[in-house]
């Protein structure tokens, strides 16, 4: 088990681990539940010009494919977050526009990309029903040096943790859990070469190692 969690994660509200929990669950070796086979290329980063704007708006895009293998129908939805060494979280979006989505289409280049909206819902067993979709993010802060994104909605693996700082005097409510829930989630690093003046033309590069199942 690691000893601690990395300050980014501690830190960031998004992340379903409280700092009062010292112990964090590794995901089982062998699933023992369902998990979705998930494949991907590297974000990149594209420029759009949306209407009204006169400069372009800048963009970063995961393309994946999603294949069901289970031997069941499983619901598909998943939940992309990127987050910097700078402490910023940055959803991906569903509602994405439109010039946005069409940009990454055509550099794709293939035919049956759907847009992240369409790719939700139930997900056919077998490879001919397998989806194949795009994480889009806004452009994040400049100064990042590093990132890493979140990939959850892949495995029904889950994990019930009590709250060591629950108040029993006071009500169940968002800042008063009596339970944290945590979901196994895919954790992809990247990083950015060179210098911060240069990052608008680079490219980030997997870090080594940096792909591994978490609970979050």
């Amino acid at each position: 088990m690691r000893k601690a969690l990395s300050k980014m994660t501690l830190c960031l509200a998004a992340v379903a681990v409280p700092q009062g929990l010292r112990a964090v669950p590794e995901p089982v070796n062998a699933p023992d539940s369902w998990e979705l086979n998930f494949r991907y290329q590297d974000p990149q980063r594209v420029s759009v010009f949306l209407p009204g704007q006169a400069k372009p708006v800048v963009y970063w895009y995961m393309l994946y494919t999603v294949e069901n293998a289970t031997g069941h129908e499983v619901d598909f939805y998943p939940e992309f977050e990127l987050v910097t060494d700078t402490l910023k979280v940055v959803r991906s979006e569903v509602g994405v526009s439109p010039e946005a989505y069409r940009a990454v289409q055509r550099r794709s280049g293939d035919p049956l990309l759907v847009p992240p909206e369409r790719a939700l819902g139930r997900l056919l067993r077998g490879k001919d029903r397998a989806r194949r979709s795009v994480a889009i993010w806004r452009d994040f802060d400049p100064k990042a040096k590093a990132f890493k994104i979140y990939v959850s909605g892949l495995s029904g693996e889950v994990k019930r943790l009590r709250n060591p700082s629950f108040d029993p005097t006071r009500p169940e409510s968002k800042t008063n859990k009596r339970y944290f829930i945590l979901r196994k989630t895919l954790e992809i690093g990247y990083k950015f070469p060179g210098a911060e003046s240069t990052r608008s033309q680079t490219v980030p590069g997997r870090v080594r190692d940096g792909q591994k199942w978490i609970m979050r």
